[in-house]
């Protein structure tokens, strides 16, 4: 063999050396963009599902510490008026009594608070959630049912149990 027979080859080796380095590392970068773009598509799934689950978390927690707070006797109520159900929430001040009524109307959780013998006027509620529609019940004569389902359709239920009295319904 020559010497530049052997240069020749030598040549090869090294260029075909020289590309398997670099379609190893070509390899390298199109599974870590692939591994990349799939995490973030996890991740963004995650993190919708989550939202939804902790806004009606949210919904149900505002709920059961209201409810819980104004527990006393005869202070909580299911009622509706003008085609609207709404928890109703009595508190009583002096000789006064004063009412929280929390209830959904036109894709909104409101809360209005008023005066117990003020007319209901749902549109003066403020708001407090975006709500596809918020629905009381008691299952038991001591526990009020709250189911809410968001715009985005999740819905949850959440059981209060009222430590006081029989809801009035």
């Amino acid at each position: 063999m020559s010497k530049t027979e052997k240069g020749s080859n030598a040549m090869t080796s090294h260029a075909v050396g020289g590309l398997f380095i670099f379609c190893l590392i070509a390899l390298f970068a199109v599974l870590a963009v692939t591994l990349t773009l799939t995490g973030m598509r996890a991740y963004q799934s995650v993190s919708e599902a989550s939202v939804g689950n902790s806004e009606a978390q949210i919904v149900l927690s505002y709920l059961l510490n209201k409810t819980h707070a104004m527990d006393t006797t005869g202070a909580v109520s299911i009622q509706e008026e003008e085609g609207v159900q709404f928890l109703c929430l009595n508190e009583y001040w002096e000789d006064e009594v004063y009412q929280t009524r929390i209830y959904a109307l036109d894709g909104q959780m409101l809360e209005y608070y008023c005066g117990a013998e003020d007319e209901f006027r749902p549109e003066l509620g403020d708001p407090l959630a975006d709500v596809q529609s918020l629905t009381f019940a008691m299952e038991d004569s001591n526990v009020l049912v709250a189911s809410v389902v968001l715009n985005d359709g999740t819905a949850e239920e959440m059981h209060i149990a009222l430590r006081s009295q029989e809801v009035l319904q």
